[in-house]
């Protein structure tokens, strides 16, 4: 059974993916299951491709292996979206993810990303980071943040975890679109 964190929060995914044009690339996709008994890729339906990667092959369930911190496989501005969910926090350096994230994605592509803020220890002990609102803003300087969506807000000014929609600019045109 989903929990309501996560129910909600495939609820913003399904809204925001499902006019995504061009390829995607999910990062850390495991078996691309939503844990409501359908798959992220179908989430994605205007979508010429979908990819999904991992940091390791699960039973051959991923299109491709990638680390997110060290993605030179792909080529600069590849993709048109790329998915990132529950990633960011396993990885010792984010911001080497990001800069990374950022490279394979095409100028005016779309970041669709899900952080952990209010979450329990998983994944130990590679469970490193939470991310408030204003670290997002920080760590997405190159884009035009569209959407910050903070998830199961059930604890006052302690949501869940967030969901943004981001679209790569240029960092000298970076603001934040309310």
């Amino acid at each position: 059974m989903a929990s309501k964190s996560r129910i909600d929060s495939n609820k913003w995914l399904r809204r925001k993916a499902k006019g995504i044009k061009g390829k995607v690339l999910s990062i850390g996709a495991m078996n691309d299951d939503d844990c409501e008994g359908g798959k992220y890729r179908n989430y994605f339906s205007s979508a010429d491709s979908y990819t999904t990667s991992d940091c390791m092959s699960i039973l051959g369930e991923v299109d491709i292996v990638l680390d997110v911190r060290d993605m030179s496989t792909e080529e600069d501005g590849k993709y048109d979206c790329v998915f990132c969910s529950g990633v960011l926090e396993h990885v010792e350096d984010f911001m080497q993810g990001m800069r990374e994230i950022t490279r394979i994605l095409r100028k005016k592509g779309t970041l669709l990303l899900g952080v952990p803020f209010r979450q329990a220890i998983h994944s130990a002990p590679d469970d490193y980071w939470r991310f408030t609102e204003f670290g997002i803003e920080h760590m997405l300087k190159d884009y035009k943040i569209k959407e910050i969506r903070p998830i199961d807000e059930s604890v006052e000014k302690f949501p869940a975890s967030y969901w943004v929609k981001a679209i790569k600019i240029n960092s000298t045109d970076s603001t934040r679109v309310c």
